[in-house]
């Protein structure tokens, strides 16, 4: 993530005037042939960020594609300002709400992406029925705690592999999980009981108000994630020629 512009608040703020979709580059075919089709590359394959603004139709492009926005805008205060410029040529319609949680493809992809953006992941059980899902839906999109969590539903047992603390009886409850660094695993820091819906938001705003955010750099997670032997493998291969040079330089050695 580019932090000097999505982070800043002028951009947070303008940016909830938008859908805003973070796809994983290499973890879906479909996505991977929409970023690949809106960005020319020199290699001629899909590199590693692509940077774009869509029309509600999903198609018309309203800026030029690119590989991030600073291709684009100078700085946060000139995308911000851009970003109200497009929003105001699409109000929306008064009173519209958001319809759907925000879903990781899995629960590796989701622990990884929280991993990396620090932020605590809400894990719904396989089973999770209409009801459970419009109560997260609520929550998610409200202003204490939209941005704040990143969520997946677990597909089977092997998806809680890995996480500490447990509880003996998760059965159909919502997990809360703080990641480890390196997405190996994870802490389970909070339940949310399938059956206690009204206690629900109280205990999201105290996880991610305790919440201790990591800035993680560069220099030091790579020769650490090297050390440690750990080494992402993402689900379609990577065609980034300069990426794929990082990762070869950062793959642990062989036992």
């Amino acid at each position: 993530m580019d932090r000097s512009f999505l982070s800043d608040q002028a951009v947070v703020i303008a940016s909830r005037q938008f859908v805003c979709a973070r796809l994983a580059t290499y973890e879906d075919s479909e996505e991977s042939k929409l970023l690949k089709a809106l960005v020319p590359t020199r290699s001629g394959e899909l590199e590693n960020s692509v940077f774009a603004i869509l029309a509600p139709d999903g198609v018309t492009r309203l800026v030029r594609p690119g590989r991030s926005m600073r291709m684009g805008y100078r700085d946060a205060q000139a995308f911000a300002k851009a970003l109200d410029g497009i929003a105001a040529k699409y109000p929306g319609k008064p009173g519209e709400t958001a319809k759907a949680l925000p879903l990781a493809a899995s629960v590796p992809v989701a622990l990884t992406v929280a991993a990396a953006d620090s932020l605590p992941l809400v894990i719904l059980p396989k089973d999770a029925d209409k009801a459970m899902l419009d109560g997260l839906i609520k929550l998610a999109w409200s202003p204490e705690l939209v941005g704040r969590l990143q969520y997946a539903r677990a597909g089977d047992t092997k998806d809680l592999k890995g996480l500490k603390a447990l509880p003996a009886e998760a059965g159909n409850d919502i997990l809360v999980v703080t990641p480890d660094d390196f997405a190996q695993g994870g802490e389970v820091t909070a339940t949310l009981k399938a059956g206690q819906p009204d206690s629900w938001d109280g205990i999201l705003r105290t996880v991610v108000t305790r919440h201790t955010v990591q800035v993680k750099s560069m220099r030091n997670h790579l020769p650490e994630g090297k050390r440690k032997g750990v080494f992402y493998e993402p689900a379609n291969p990577v065609t980034d020629p300069q990426e794929i040079q990082a990762r070869e330089r950062n793959r642990p050695a062989k036992p």
